[in-house]
Order: C-alpha cells, then sequence, then structure tokens
C-alpha cells in the first residue's frame, strides 16, 4: 500500500511539474536546494568537492555543493517532460553538436562513452529517439515508478533496456547488432570487478567492462556529455572525437584513460557531475577509515575545511 500511495503522489508531481516552463524549474530547484544546502543531504556533495577541488575556500566549496544539488533538483523535476513528453518540445529544448562523429561510424558498433552529469537522463532519451539503443538499468524499488521510467524510455525510441543481472551476453549481441550503447562506468560498484585508478588524485574502484566490450564487439568509444544551459534554458548534448587505438591491451591503461576523459569533463561543468554519489566509498585498504564518515577528521588530509559548521 504505501509503494502504490509513494508511487502515485510522485506521479502526480512529475504530471504536474511538467506543464512549468523551464526558467520556472529552475527558479523552483534553487529554492529546494537553498534548503538542502542546510541539511545532511548535502554531505556526501560537500565531501566529494572538496576532496576533489581542495583549492577552493570553504565558502566556494558550499557554492558549489549548493548550486550542483539545484541543477540536480531540476533535472529530477523535469523528468515529467520525458514521462508525458511533447516531441516538439524536446527538439526545442536540446541542441546537438557534434553528430558528424556518430554518422562517420553508421556501420560500425558504437559505445557511446558518457559520464555522470546531472542531464543524463535528458541525454539518453533524446539519443534513443534518434538510435538504436541498448543499455543496463537498475530496477528501481518502487514498482509503480520503475514501469513509469521503462514505459517512458520506450516510448521515446526504439531502446532495449536489460536487467545488469542477466550479464553481458544480451548486450554484446545489441552491440554487435547495430544498437548504440549508452555506457556511464563511473559508478562505484565495489571491488570485485574494478580495479583501483585515480579520479581527481584519488583512488577510485572504476569498472574495467569497456575495453572488454570493446574487445569483443569491435565496437568504437565516442565520448559524448550533457550539460545544462543556465537559468533553464535546456540541455546541450555534445558528442565529441572517436578514440583511436582503443582498447591497448593494457588494462589499467585503458581505465585510467577512461576516468582522465571524465575528470576532463567535470572540470569543464564541475557542478554538474553527480556528486551526490558515494564515488569513493569503496577504498583501496581495509584499514581506510570509512571515506564519508560524518563529521569529517581534521587529522585527515584534504579533510580540513569539511566540518559540521558547512551544514
Amino acid at each position: 500500500m504505501k509503494d502504490k500511495i509513494y508511487g502515485g503522489l510522485t506521479l502526480l508531481l512529475m504530471w504536474l511539474t511538467h506543464f512549468l516552463p523551464l526558467p520556472v524549474i529552475h527558479q523552483l530547484a534553487q529554492f529546494i536546494a537553498g534548503i538542502l544546502i542546510h541539511t545532511r543531504n548535502a554531505r556526501t556533495t560537500l565531501i566529494n568537492i572538496q576532496r576533489c577541488f581542495p583549492e577552493l575556500t570553504p565558502t566556494q566549496q558550499k557554492q558549489w555543493a549548493k548550486q550542483h544539488l539545484a541543477q540536480l533538483i531540476q533535472s529530477i523535476l523535469e523528468i515529467g517532460l520525458l514521462w508525458w513528453p511533447n516531441p516538439k518540445r524536446l527538439n526545442r529544448l536540446i541542441e546537438l553538436q557534434g553528430q558528424h562523429h556518430m554518422s562517420a561510424l553508421d556501420s560500425e558498433p558504437v559505445i557511446i562513452l558518457t559520464p555522470h552529469f546531472v542531464g543524463l537522463e535528458m541525454q539518453g532519451a533524446y539519443l534513443g529517439k534518434r538510435y538504436k539503443g541498448v543499455g543496463f538499468y537498475t530496477p528501481h524499488k518502487n514498482p509503480i515508478i520503475n514501469q513509469k521510467i521503462l514505459n517512458a524510455r520506450h516510448q521515446l525510441g526504439d531502446i532495449i533496456m536489460l536487467d545488469k543481472k542477466k550479464g553481458l551476453r544480451p548486450l554484446i549481441r545489441a552491440i554487435k547488432n547495430m544498437r548504440r550503447l549508452f555506457f556511464l562506468p563511473d559508478m562505484d560498484f565495489g571491488e570485485q570487478t574494478a580495479i583501483f585508478v585515480p579520479f581527481f588524485n584519488i583512488p577510485a574502484a572504476t569498472v574495467t567492462t569497456l575495453p572488454g566490450l570493446c574487445t569483443l564487439t569491435g565496437a568504437t568509444v565516442i565520448p559524448c556529455i550533457c550539460y545544462q544551459k543556465p537559468k533553464g534554458q535546456g540541455y546541450v548534448i555534445e558528442f565529441q572525437e572517436p578514440w583511436k587505438h582503443y582498447p591497448t591491451g593494457n588494462l589499467e591503461q585503458d581505465i585510467t584513460r577512461m576516468n582522465q576523459f571524465i575528470e576532463e569533463q567535470v572540470k569543464r561543468f564541475p557542478t554538474q557531475y553527480y556528486w551526490s554519489h558515494k564515488r569513493f566509498r569503496t577504498r583501496p585498504s581495509p584499514d581506510e577509515p570509512y571515506f564519508y564518515r560524518w563529521p569529517q577528521s581534521n587529522n585527515d588530509p584534504g579533510n580540513q575545511n569539511v566540518t559540521d559548521s558547512n551544514i
């Protein structure tokens, strides 16, 4: 019963919000972020930004954290535009750049490598309208919301969504059949399927799937990002030049290149990366203290700016 009530209220909120102009959604997100920055919900974001950008002052770190929360909330409030889509409106909201990189590989397998920016749902939905796609997904805990997410993704284009539990075989087959994989490898899934390579000079457990998929399918990697325009003016999806000589056969080198690309894009739009995720939760040594403990210890390098006074 609770799932039905929660799911129903969420759908109602998203349905009502999708009628609003984007500048209004932008202002609403700014207001909500101004509240959340003073709560425990901001802790992970603050710690990530402080650790990755220690050169900033505490005031700047808090400003970036607030801006990230606002942009993340805005992207969540805009999901209704995808659940009840108006194709003409979506076309006006999204600008596509670098599409010639995709067009040049029309007859070859392609993996679209993209970081977890706040616009990823808009990015995935829009690309699904243009290309036959395939992707992994983790089912939402609420069955009503989960079904709505799947329905929305299917109605916007020819997309196959595969449950991660089914393994890689269906994914490999789909890539070989010229479905474009929308691949986001920058989350902490533990050390079972990962190696530790630097991300902002911090050892980060990073999945090793990308070079393996390229080897098995012969796919070319095309980097792609999606970033928000200022003040609710929409999004830009930017394809970049395909990677050459990838993979190299050196796993650590290949994964490091992937993280370096993501880091470069984050530095371009630092508040739009998904800092609310505990990217550094898994540590190389079991003796290391918990990365996201609160309050942060002043004895640890890089922690001195994150204290209860920041929240």
